[in-house]
């Protein structure tokens, strides 16, 4: 599964994005998917624990896309290579010119909440 670290982080809806979110999703998904994680470059600057971050991705268990580039474009061609799951809530549409197709995508995309401390996931049917 690749993870869009950006989305799960918050970066398009609170600021400074957490950290903790993160952690969340890797330790309640860690023992059913291997997950990789694709965070945009800009993530690195506004991250509210930066030392955390950089173990991530001192390890590479999550990798930024390179400056200028999305990481949605990165984490859309990986899963098409790959036949990977995208866990993210971003409904990708402004990339719909490189997605397959819509069903695709519906089969593809995983959806998340995160409640209560609580990261829950929504499998495609």
């Amino acid at each position: 599964m690749l993870a869009d670290i950006s989305n799960i982080a918050g970066y398009y809806d609170s600021f400074p994005p957490k950290i903790n979110n993160i952690d969340l999703m890797y330790y309640t998904l860690k023992n059913d998917y291997w997950i990789i994680g694709i965070a945009d470059w800009k993530l690195y600057y506004c991250i509210d624990y930066l030392e955390s971050y950089k173990y991530y991705l001192g390890r590479r268990i999550i990798v930024e896309a390179p400056q200028g580039i999305k990481a949605d474009l990165l984490l859309i061609m990986k899963a098409i290579q790959n036949d990977c799951l995208i866990l993210t809530n971003d409904r990708l549409l402004d990339h719909l010119d490189i997605i397959p197709s819509e069903s695709w995508l519906k089969s593809h995309r995983v959806m998340f909440k995160i409640y209560n401390g609580e990261f829950k996931i929504y499998l495609p049917k």
